[in-house]
């Protein structure tokens, strides 16, 4: 049975998923022989008794899993040092002796984030399936990226624009391409200039700072650097994010305990004061994915690099690599 694992930037993953299923000539399936799965919501026995299904009507029955590579790792490195030998949850590291024996008319994808190479269930699912990395450019690479799908829109940029742009949203390319969206219907044919993107983007230099954040957060290390090494171009200092580090887990802790007293989502929006139902139904989908326990884990790291601040053993740059590196470190 065909499977693959495409792991990398998001909009590349999504380009790669295209081209697999326009190789296998499965660009035109039933509806109902679709399957996107979400990796918090996946059941283990679901997955194997829709990936046995015969298709109907039709030569595929394709099955689409989002994020279940990161969505394990991240429980297991959440459950702190004690646990550091538990490596893949049981049954997916069962997976790879399940694969095999599924039919051939099943194109199985499991679709993900960036990942380290000894993430426990990528190596499972390497042995069984095809394996495809794709990373965000950087550098000229991505200079030249931005061009194109500024091109593609029917928009030309200068390259003081690119520069700017990239600055504002490193090689995150869904937001570049969508910005890029804006930007080529602002302008109207015109080329883009640096003013056009300081008019238009400046405000999704505030969304990095919540990306950031999460990735510290969710153990991240990888997307976390790039993302602080972006904000600090930008004039962000590390105390800054190390406050909005705190910011937020303060906020999973009160989350969590709204959750379970069954609070539902609106009135949590009221607790915490914010009146976004996206900002409030992502924090709630964060705190959902850790126990109490993983929080106060969270929070002993986050108490040690202030306590190292405090004391003078650390600058708030290095306690803050520090931080970074003891959330993601790999059980």
């Amino acid at each position: 049975m065909p499977s693959f694992v495409i792991h990398g930037d998001k909009l590349l993953v999504d380009h790669a998923l295209t081209q697999r299923l326009a190789d296998h000539d499965a660009t035109d399936i039933l509806e109902s022989n679709i399957h996107n799965l979400t990796a918090s919501q996946l059941d283990f026995g679901e997955l194997l008794h829709i990936c046995s299904s015969i298709p109907f009507i039709d030569h595929y029955r394709i099955v689409i899993i989002d994020g279940l590579c990161t969505l394990l790792e991240t429980k297991t490195n959440n459950r702190g040092p004690q646990n550091k030998k538990s490596k893949t949850n049981v049954p997916w590291a069962t997976l790879s002796e399940h694969i095999p024996l599924m039919p051939s008319s099943t194109l199985l994808f499991f679709k993900d984030g960036i990942l380290n190479k000894n993430n426990s269930l990528l190596r499972v699912l390497t042995k069984v399936s095809e394996t495809q990395h794709v990373p965000a450019p950087n550098g000229v690479d991505l200079s030249r990226w931005i061009k194109k799908s500024a091109e593609e829109k029917g928009a030309a940029i200068s390259p003081s624009a690119i520069k700017y742009l990239s600055n504002l949203l490193g090689n995150n390319l869904e937001s570049i391409d969508h910005e890029l969206e804006k930007l080529s219907l602002y302008t109207d044919g015109e080329t883009i200039q640096e003013p056009d993107v300081q008019e238009l983007v400046s405000q999704a230099q505030e969304a990095n700072i919540f990306r950031a954040v999460d990735a510290i957060i969710e153990g991240r290390a990888q997307t976390s650097f790039s993302l602080i090494h972006n904000l600090k171009i930008n004039g962000r200092s590390a105390s800054y994010i190390i406050g909005m580090v705190t910011r937020q887990l303060r906020q999973l802790t009160l989350v969590h305990g709204l959750l379970e007293t069954g609070t539902n989502q609106a009135n949590i929006g009221v607790q915490l004061g914010i009146t976004s139902n996206y900002a409030v139904q992502k924090t709630v989908e964060q705190a959902n994915k850790y126990s109490s326990e993983d929080i106060k884990w969270k929070y002993e790291q986050l108490l040690q690099c202030d306590l190292s601040i405090k004391l003078g053993k650390l600058n708030t740059d290095h306690a803050l690599e520090t931080l970074v590196f003891n959330l993601s470190e790999p059980s």
